[in-house]
């Protein structure tokens, strides 16, 4: 009798999982019931024992024998007694929890034969359905050559990581729509200009000071909120009654990397240096505690562009081009290119403070503060595309010194035995001002490396031919964001019988300073090598202030978000659990941007509307069922608003073109007049000034005077707005998951885990971004609409943002995992993704800031408006797996090895045709924008006369179109919205860790290890390349070659190109970290 029951309390013990996912987001919680003799036990006194910290819960059950102990301390181990009047006590010991999952705790007593029983219980759940934990061991085995908690991120089965942004996509959403948050604090990039979505380029949190992180899709709690794609939560360390520590260094550089790729060679400059160390303990022991962390990187990093042998090799361009270029610059213009920049140089440095206190065994508070500076280096203007290459120089780099600092008070209190209640303030600022790295107050300078001039003064008329630019950054030359967060919210938990019912209501305030003037110092484009030679631009764009002040132009608004939420999680039996909710998320912002007259005389509606008065309801549902130990079904449904960057907020602001002006000043085809009406005043003077005798370092006073004083043109200048309809992104989601804990007999063993989840996603509303100011006039041969400005007749745009509920999505996962008793843990996972959007506000390859960027990077059909199709963030195959070994050969010292592996489909790409630009507009389609981004007509090819709606510019086009449309087996018509997709991509991390003993220093020990980045790189240089097409793939140069009035009613397609890989020389190649460690 005395085995059975105790065999009986151990299976129950091991049995204990989590539920639904309770959005606890810095705590976790042990609840569960007692019985006595199969009855419930009554007045059953638990309590839970955080052994290293000695801070204590308390709880009584009521009369469904039930308890709740919230507001725990994640991690552990914790000890558990219970002890019911008339038996003796039971206690469970080695419990680890999660946090945000509640360890389910179902306790059996009745043995009087025993004075007492002990029950080694297990760990809470680390992975489930739609939610992955990693705790402070899965995370210290990570191979992690930057140190970047997005490298742990990533191993979630919904978590696809993007090498070239550092952005993590979850659920095929857009990776900067995703929740980051620490100690339960929102800590995304709101404004949303880095493309990783965190605050700082390399991230805020060292690693060491990370107790865990949870990666969740759809928690159904209602405190869970402000994301689309996913919510990635890190809680830090605490200390506890022991003093401990840590200190480190790890070292990598350019012997330690890989210089081949899938038959690419590359060179690359590069150092990496990082110090990192931890202390934690008590200041009064059971009482007061502290944690602190602290990681310093030094780093050079290469290039991904440059001529031949250097990085990421520009088609058609070689050193001497380079040379010719800056030596120009260097003797005409008095100004140093800085040549090619081989490897930029970057530092982080990072620290946080953890201090704990548990006033009484019911209240605990805890402050935390996180301070971040980071620089770092931005290049753009390089693109390997076959048809429009080009390099930015080393000027044309911008450093971004970017400052985060965050403080958080937390006060966790347990009031009575039923009703427990939690507070948080929270304050956040950061600050981002991007310097050019080149001579300050210089022109961004585009040089088209033809000889001569040819065709076209605004861009390279002769396909392929390269561009060379350097300066200050067209966006970098007025770009100053600031950000400050200001929040507070409680949560109140009451139990009742069966039911847990909880508030939870919460206020945030987010202050933005922005000033963006793009092209502030003048963006020139020289159409020839002699026209540079000459100071003869071909085009100059210029916006500025009308009142001659920088800071008139400046954008800044703030916003109130207030949230109220209420929720019922019932226990309907002890099987089966209904968690039933809604959240109110409320929008209240007084800033609107300034009114335009000429807009409102455009449209009858103002420009000014802004998200004040949005409310979203958002109801939800979760389920879990438990009829087995072995057996658990999850399922529930959704909505959730929110994580959209407010950089599209402050488009509105910034874009209202009422303080500032922008002209664009062209020279005419053929070299004689520029784009100046005739009819203004000394037009012929200001383009003189604007065109000829180039300085690069002032605007011409004419030219000055013209933007401020020119009004016709003031009211034509481009906007951007919310349209007054808009919607904030919401989104519907649901799931189904199951999970089955399998015995596969004497040979295979127990404690085998299998998953499946299938999830569905649907819009109910989701942004992009369309031209009010085109009116159709006209049909292109595919039935496409063909438009016109027929308001203002010019090159400029109104760019507005409104809202649809087209985009879904459909995702099945299936996992396996098994932990085996001497040392060997395993998993796999395979994910199957088909999503579906309109517009996802950005790529693949970088996200949308702006609007003009946004609206104008998008692949169409219809010109005016974004395509419906694949998403560019899908990844429709995703297999993950780990295999993780440690034990300790000599003494207690381990030896581990961690293998992580990722075989994943290639990112999506779309086809398209690319038209000729006239005054930054389409001559074909009349819009602005991007000239490649309209999706390819795919016509009869059966013979070159066979489609009337498609004409050739020569035999030799239409044989080498042909050829490749029966090679890819395009269908005739317009092709989809990325049916393309990039090669896919196979990569492999080793880490492996040796302990040694520390003489003389008792239990403290060294760690020797080495990280690997791409293994299977390191084997077999054709292995582990990332190389990808350009999203936007543009295989045609169209125009129109029939005109009736506004129509077309013919294609001419001319310069065929067949599209081409682009290898990455960073990512494409094995890469190693060697480091050494110290712990006590």
């Amino acid at each position: 009798m005395r085995h059975l029951y105790a065999a009986s309390a151990i299976a129950l013990a091991l049995a204990a999982t989590g539920t639904t996912v309770v959005a606890q987001e810095t705590t976790s919680s042990i609840r569960g019931s007692v019985t006595a003799g199969g009855a419930a036990a009554v007045n059953a006194s638990v309590s839970a024992v955080h052994e290293p910290s000695g801070t204590t819960a308390n709880a009584t059950t009521n009369s469904a024998g039930a308890f709740n102990l919230t507001g725990l301390r994640p991690g552990g181990p914790y000890t558990v007694t219970v002890t019911a009047p008339g038996f003796p006590p039971v206690t469970s010991q080695n419990l680890f929890l999660s946090v945000g999952q509640p360890y389910v705790l179902p306790v059996a007593v009745g043995d009087t034969q025993v004075d007492a029983l002990v029950v080694t219980a297990t760990r809470g759940e680390k992975s489930g359905p739609l939610v992955t934990v990693f705790d402070r061991d899965s995370i210290a085995s990570v191979a992690s050559v930057s140190r970047d908690i997005r490298d742990i991120a990533r191993r979630d089965p919904f978590a696809s990581f993007n090498p070239s942004t550092r952005g993590v996509s979850i659920a095929g959403q857009n990776g900067r729509t995703n929740r980051f948050s620490v100690d339960g604090v929102r800590f995304s990039d709101n404004f949303g200009l880095n493309q990783g979505g965190l605050p700082s380029a390399r991230g805020p949190i060292p690693l060491d000071a990370i107790e865990q992180l949870s990666v969740k899709i759809a928690p159904y709690d209602i405190s869970e909120g402000d994301f689309q794609g996913g919510s990635i939560n890190v809680v830090l360390r605490s200390g506890g009654n022991k003093f401990t520590g840590a200190a480190g260094y790890t070292y990598s550089d350019d012997s330690l990397m890989g210089t081949k790729s899938k038959g690419s060679s590359f060179s690359q400059e590069m150092t990496s240096k990082t110090r990192n160390a931890f202390i934690s303990g008590p200041i009064i022991k059971d009482k007061l505690f502290f944690a602190f962390a602290y990681e310093k990187l030094d780093e050079t990093v290469p290039s991904v562009f440059g001529p031949p042998g250097s990085g990421n090799a520009i088609p058609n361009l070689t050193q001497a081009q380079v040379d010719q270029v800056t030596s120009i610059a260097k003797s005409v213009y008095g100004y140093d290119t800085l040549g090619v920049l081989t490897s930029r140089p970057e530092k982080d440095k990072k620290w946080t403070l953890k201090l704990d206190w548990n006033i009484n065994d019911n209240q605990r508070l805890s402050y935390s503060t996180i301070q971040n500076k980071g620089e770092t280096i931005a290049l753009s203007g390089g693109s390997s595309s076959i048809t429009s290459p080009g390099l930015g120089l080393g000027s044309y780099a911008t450093h971004e010194p970017e400052k985060v600092e965050t403080h958080v008070l937390q006060l966790n209190s347990r009031w009575t035995n039923a009703f427990s209640t939690e507070v948080r303030v929270n304050y956040r600022d950061s600050m981002k001002v991007p310097i050019s790295f080149g001579s300050p107050g210089y022109s961004d300078i585009t040089v088209c490396l033809d000889p001569v001039a040819v065709g076209s003064l605004n861009q390279c008329t002769q396909t392929g031919t390269p561009r060379l630019i350097f300066g200050t950054e067209a966006f970098s030359q007025a770009d100053v964001v600031g950000q400050k967060q200001y929040g507070a919210e409680f949560v109140a938990r009451y139990n009742l019988g069966d039911h847990a019912f909880k508030l939870h209501a919460s206020y945030s305030r987010l202050k933005i300073s922005n000033t963006f003037v793009a092209n502030s110092l003048g963006t020139y484009y020289f159409d020839s090598l002699a026209d540079f030679q000459a100071r003869q631009a071909g085009q100059l764009l210029y916006q500025y202030s009308i009142t001659g002040k920088l800071s008139d132009a400046s954008a800044s608004f703030d916003y109130d978000q207030l949230t109220f939420g209420a929720q019922d999680s019932w226990d309907i039996t002890p099987e089966l659990n209904v968690t039933a909710g809604v959240r109110f998320d409320g929008y209240e912002m007084k800033d609107k941007a300034p009114l335009k007259t000429s807009f409102v005389n455009r449209y009858g509606f103002a420009n000014n509307a802004n998200i004040d008065g949005n409310l979203v309801v958002q109801p939800r549902v979760g389920l879990t069922w438990r009829p087995t130990d072995r057996l658990t079904v999850r399922t529930g449904v959704g909505l959730f608003n929110g994580g959209a960057p407010d950089v599209f907020v402050g488009n509105s602001f910034s874009n209202a073109g009422v303080f500032t002006n922008t002209v664009t000043i062209g020279r005419a085809v053929g070299g004689t007049g520029c784009t100046i009406p005739a009819t203004v005043a000394n037009a012929a003077a200001i383009c003189a000034a604007a065109l000829n005798n180039v300085q690069g370092n002032k605007i011409d006073p004419l030219v000055s005077s013209y933007l401020q004083t020119n009004t016709s043109a003031l009211g034509a200048s481009p906007t951007s707005f919310i349209l007054p309809t808009f919607k904030l992104p919401a989104q519907w989601k649901t799931n189904l998951s199951v999970d089955y804990v399998a015995d596969l007999g004497e040979r295979l063993g127990d404690g085998w885990r299998f998953g499946a989840d299938l999830f569905y996603g649907r819009a109910d509303s989701a942004a992009y971004y369309t031209d009010l100011r085109l009116t159709k006039v006209g049909t292109a041969p595919d039935g496409r609409p063909i438009y016109a400005d027929t308001y203002t007749n010019t090159a400029n745009s109104d760019l507005a943002m409104l809202s649809t509920d087209k985009g879904k999505s459909v995702i099945a996962v299936a996992r396996a995992s098994k932990s085996f008793d001497f040392g060997l843990d395993t998993g796999i996972s395979y994910t199957y993704s088909d999503v579906k959007s309109l517009s996802d506000m950005g790529s693949y390859a970088s996200g949308g800031s702006t609007a003009s960027g946004t609206y104008g990077g998008q692949p169409m059909v219809d010109p005016n408006q974004p395509a419906y199709g694949r998403s560019s963030y899908e990844v429709r195959d995703n297999w993950k797996f780990n295999i993780d070994y440690a034990h300790a050969f000599f003494g207690d010292y381990k030896t581990s090895f961690n293998l992580f592996g990722e075989l994943r489909s290639g990112s999506p790409y779309s086809l398209t045709m690319n038209t000729t630009l006239s005054n930054s507009r389409s001559t074909l389609f009349g819009t602005t924008g991007g000239g490649n981004r309209y999706l390819l007509y795919v016509p009869d090819v059966s013979s070159i006369t066979a489609d009337s709606k498609v004409s050739y510019a020569s035999t030799a086009v239409y044989e080498a179109f042909r050829d490749f449309v029966r090679a890819n087996d395009l269908s005739q018509g317009v092709i989809g919205k990325n049916t393309e997709k990039s090669p896919d991509y196979f990569k492999v991390d080793l880490h492996v860790e040796q302990e040694v003993p520390a003489p003389f220093l008792g239990s403290a020990r060294f760690k020797l290890f080495g990280d690997v980045e791409n293994l299977l790189n390191l084997i077999n240089s054709d292995w582990g390349s990332y190389r990808t097409y350009n999203p936007l793939t543009s295989v045609v140069n169209v125009a129109c070659a029939q005109q009736v009035g506004s129509s077309c009613n013919q294609y001419s397609y001319t310069a065929f190109t067949k599209p081409t890989l682009q290898p990455n020389a960073q990512l494409g190649v094995w890469r190693v970290r060697l480091g050494a460690r110290f712990e006590f």
